[in-house]
């Protein structure tokens, strides 16, 4: 087996049986959300545990949000931070996390914690898309990109190297589809075939790109000074109240 083969069969047998649960789950999630919000927001949580400094979060500037306004790392200063790595055209992961995230937000909205924490997606296909199509995205799963609680941000594929793969520690590679179908063949010889689940994403029917992005499928928490305190290698996974529960904690006062 070819490293590349590996890599994409080991990460896609890591991410099929989540992805399997949330593809059954995702209608319900933001009803589910709207009908239990109400009472997260006031209920007594218990206090989270301290979690550790992983160091500190890359420092960045002129990456463009969906808006096309220009973003710049300072402007998250005293704020918590969730950050996810998302490709526009993605039919696998990013329209989970996708969903995942308007059900947070609701959330976080109901127990009045929404001025203190934004979401922050890095754009993991710098080639081919931009502001035009991380817009599009958000409209499509449920999110008005005109509110700027969600910035998806996209920069140069320098800039998004610098940040995303040498800052944040998350690998993404573009890879044909004829090199993805050709791992596909070589892994159902040898029996070790993950077959991956799809969600319908319109953006990328609409452009019908000729590749993949393969890319961590990573959430990480960034506390109000700046520094990454927790991360997931399951983004599509994390359950709402537990992920709620622990920017409780990073906004209380230690």
């Amino acid at each position: 087996m070819s490293d590349s083969d590996h890599g994409l069969t080991t990460a896609r047998r890591r991410a099929s049986r989540a992805r399997a649960a949330w593809l059954l789950a995702a209608p319900l999630i933001v009803l589910f959300a709207l009908g239990c919000g109400y009472w997260l927001g006031r209920q007594q949580v218990p206090r989270a545990p301290a979690l550790p400094l992983l160091g500190s979060a890359p420092a960045f500037t002129g990456f463009r949000n969906q808006l096309g306004q220009v973003v710049n790392s300072a402007q998250f200063a005293g704020q918590v931070q969730v950050v996810t790595f998302l490709d526009p055209y993605c039919t696998n992961d990013c329209p989970l996390v996708a969903l995942h995230l308007v059900a947070l937000e609701n959330d976080l909205r109901l127990a009045q914690l929404q001025q203190h924490v934004r979401l922050v997606a890095f754009n993991v296909d710098p080639w081919h898309t931009g502001p035009a199509q991380t817009a599009a995205f958000m409209r499509e799963y449920g999110w008005n990109p005109d509110d700027t609680r969600w910035q998806f941000l996209s920069a140069a594929p320098a800039a998004t190297r610098h940040v995303v793969r040498q800052g944040y520690h998350v690998d993404y590679e573009q890879v044909s589809l004829a090199a993805e179908a050709a791992a596909d063949a070589r892994a159902k010889a040898r029996g070790d075939y993950v077959p991956q689940p799809q969600v319908a994403n319109a953006l990328a029917a609409q452009a019908r790109p000729d590749f993949d992005v393969v890319h961590n499928d990573m959430l990480v928490l960034v506390g109000p000074h700046g520094h990454v305190r927790w991360l997931s290698g399951d983004a599509d996974s994390v359950g709402d109240v537990h992920l709620l529960n622990l920017i409780r904690g990073l906004l209380q006062p230690r």
